[in-house]
């Protein structure tokens, strides 16, 4: 019996159909080894031939972001390396949500080893059908049809939208009887906005990555039976190392001054130019990450970005955990901390701030409660605005965010 590979616009395709159509489309493309085939890939039934006809023929693919601008797609474009290490399958460019995107260098092995360690956690089930939603050209989005065609199980499309529409991604996952699905949180907000919406009984993992889950989220999520898990990882280690806090089968995570570094067959080979001068890895093989946190044998606990951290009169503050407190108190659906400069104290915190359907709470209200809840390490200034911004990945770019905020930011006591 043909296994299903692919569902796209409620049609099936089998392991063989899908074999043909990427032997068709690769006749189209100028596919080489260790030579970069450049996509800007959608998430099409032609680009995911694509996709598979590269891997087929042992191509290498340089995968420009979904939504990036016209003069930042040509500079990257322009330093696309003419040839890769044979080994190397895909260069995927980090987020940029926190600085400049990075360009790594994946390998077919650690794509390979990435789709075991996931497989060892969750597990297959014959009837398994994952949504593949998230942009194709980041980690999250890649993974998902190199996962189901490690394990021959099916991909099914998302079906094309200008943008993430959660009614129609709710009614995907009941008309194509989809088991998992990978989100960004932001996703699965607005998923648990729509009144009307339950997970159907065969949906059995919501995977939430590309930025931390606030507990308000995971809490409204067991509510409704979201059966939501969260997710560590980055482009760097090829997806996943961890689910629900326990480090993956075959993958290293320690402490290197306060930062957390990975170990393992999912890493990187390395960065493309311009930043193929600096070592990816430390000697012992230690991929050193910008993610604060700890360790407890198997398990990592993830409290923040380094590089997100505020320093205010000396006093470090982790923005994470602050919106954390910001999104439990009512009226506030999500929340984006950064930093504001101050003469006397260096840095002053401040929050862009989303309001809940009854609209945002009164000033008084907003004021007793951050006193109550977080005392000195407060926003002292607050915007109220229509919606946070995002990385092409879905992530949250607290950058951008803190850039159309600020004009809008006032005062607290």
């Amino acid at each position: 019996m043909n296994r299903i590979a692919l569902v796209a616009g409620g049609e099936a395709h089998s392991f063989p159909a899908l074999a043909r159509m990427s032997a068709r489309r690769a006749a189209e493309l100028p596919l080489a080894p260790g030579r970069p085939l450049v996509l800007q890939p959608t998430i099409t039934l032609r680009d995911v031939c694509a996709l598979h006809a590269a891997a087929l023929r042992g191509a290498p693919v340089a995968l420009l972001p979904a939504r990036a601008a016209e003069p930042e797609l040509a500079a990257l474009r322009a330093i696309v390396p003419e040839r890769v290490p044979d080994p190397v399958a895909a260069l995927v460019y980090t987020s940029g949500s926190t600085g400049r995107r990075r360009c790594a260098m994946l390998e077919r092995a650690a794509f390979a080893a990435s789709a075991a360690a996931g497989a060892a956690a969750l597990g297959w089930r014959d009837d398994d059908r994952w949504l593949a939603c998230l942009p194709l050209s980041t980690i999250g989005g890649l993974s998902v049809l190199s996962r189901c065609l490690w394990a021959r199980r099916t991909a099914v499309l998302a079906d094309p939208a200008p943008s993430f529409d959660p009614a129609a991604i709710a009614r995907q996952i009941e008309r194509d009887r989809v088991t998992l699905v990978s989100l960004v949180p932001t996703m699965l907000v607005r998923l648990l906005d729509l009144a009307w919406w339950r997970p159907p009984a065969h949906l059995r993992a919501v995977l939430l990555g590309g930025a931390a889950a606030s507990p308000s989220l995971l809490a409204r999520a067991a509510e409704r039976g979201v059966p939501a898990h969260t997710t560590y990882g980055m482009t760097e280690t090829c997806s996943h190392v961890a689910i629900d806090g326990r480090v993956l089968p075959g993958i290293e995570v320690a402490v290197r001054d306060d930062r957390i570094a990975v170990r393992g067959p999912v890493l990187l080979r390395g960065f493309a130019p311009p930043d193929d001068a600096v070592a990816a890895l430390d000697a012992d093989g230690w991929f050193v990450t910008a993610d604060r946190g700890a360790v407890d044998g198997d398990r990592v606990h993830i409290l923040g970005r380094a590089d997100d951290v505020i320093v205010s009169g000396g006093e470090k503050i982790d923005p994470a955990a602050v919106e954390a407190v910001l999104e439990s108190i009512p009226g506030i659906a999500a929340a984006c901390v950064f930093a504001v400069p101050d003469p006397e104290w260096g840095q002053r915190m401040a929050a862009a701030l989303v309001a809940g359907p009854g609209g945002p709470p009164p000033a008084a209200v907003l004021e007793a409660a951050l006193a109550e809840r977080l005392g000195r390490r407060r926003p002292r200034r607050v915007a109220w605005v229509a919606e946070l911004a995002t990385a092409p990945s879905g992530k949250l770019d607290r950058q951008e965010t803190a850039r159309r905020a600020s004009a809008l930011l006032a005062p607290l006591r």
